[in-house]
């Protein structure tokens, strides 16, 4: 018996040093990917929501847009930079990091399709103050669309960049996503997860097997905004992964789809898997749905080609 607390203490003292260099690993990830601070929380504003804040940048004077980027913790508004200045010569354009995202409060919660309609609604409500367009890429347009359904009167027109797929939109939690959720959760070894997810490497692999079509478009700056975004705020952004990972942030948008009468725009990045085949899924629930590929671009067709993604925005606006 003697033997056997002698073994626990042992494993005990070992689990110990193994989260303390996991910890001190962690630490260390997280100040080399936030070093270069390119994402530049200076000069830009606060919108105070749910006592948490959320960044944002205005810019121009016009008729008013909101850009949401992707949902998804590497990214944030960072993935307009390429885009915004032509976007903003003729109006009023919001940039917003989510909550969970970039420079936003990313607090310890689970977050739901639900809670970034309110959002929205809300920041047209306290910021916006009139009716505006929302152009929203990958993820975001699920609750944009959402939305626009639900107030009318606060989204004009939804513009949405390379939509997720109708299916995927469809899933619920199950035992297995919930223990993902679970893990990523935890204190120190959810961080390790969440860091080894998102590490610099990983996120080179996304953009020239996935954002990108072309690889040689993507740039080392890009990928370190990204990573910065990931692991700003001590690598906060695991709960916003765990609540992705558990299917809390999915939505069937069918019935919305059907109402949304002829607000809704699709561009696709013509490379993208399996975009056009998604474009035709909403097409095929309502056909007043406009939807136009993007030739020569993956899932970032803002990022990656910035002067045919304008020009692909002309056509539709």
């Amino acid at each position: 018996m003697s033997h056997v607390s002698e073994h626990l203490k042992t494993l005990v003292k070992l689990n110990g040093f193994a989260l303390g260099v996991m910890h001190i690993s962690n630490k260390c990830i997280n100040s080399y990917a936030t070093g270069k601070n390119l994402l530049k929380p200076g000069g830009g504003k606060e919108f105070n929501w749910r006592n948490d804040y959320i960044f944002y940048h205005k810019y121009g004077n016009g008729d008013p847009v909101i850009l949401l980027h992707d949902l998804d913790p590497a990214f944030s508004s960072y993935e307009w930079n390429e885009a915004v200045d032509e976007l903003c010569s003729s109006r009023t354009v919001y940039s917003v990091d989510l909550p969970g995202c970039g420079r936003s409060s990313k607090p310890k919660k689970t977050f739901t399709n639900n809670d970034y309609v309110q959002f929205l609604t809300e920041f047209i409500k306290g910021v916006v103050k009139e009716t505006c367009t929302v152009i929203a890429s990958g993820y975001s347009s699920s609750f944009a669309l959402v939305a626009a359904v639900s107030h009318p009167n606060m989204i004009g027109q939804v513009i949405a960049i390379n939509p997720r797929g109708l299916h995927d939109l469809m899933q619920t939690s199950s035992g297995r996503s919930k223990a993902a959720a679970t893990l990523i959760s935890l204190p120190i070894i959810g961080t390790s997860v969440y860091n080894m997810s998102e590490s610099k490497g990983n996120i080179d692999l996304r953009f020239t097997e996935k954002y990108f079509y072309n690889p040689f478009h993507s740039k080392t700056r890009y990928i370190d905004a990204f990573y910065e975004s990931a692991h700003y705020n001590e690598s906060r952004g695991k709960y916003l992964m765990a609540s992705i990972e558990g299917k809390t942030t999915t939505v069937d948008i069918t019935a919305a789809l059907k109402e949304t009468g002829e607000k809704l725009v699709i561009l696709y990045g013509e490379k993208a898997e399996n975009a056009d085949r998604i474009a035709e899924s909403y097409q095929k629930i309502n056909p007043s749905v406009q939807a136009y590929p993007i030739a020569g671009t993956g899932s970032l067709p803002q990022l990656e080609s910035p002067a045919k993604f304008v020009s692909a925005l002309a056509e539709v606006w």
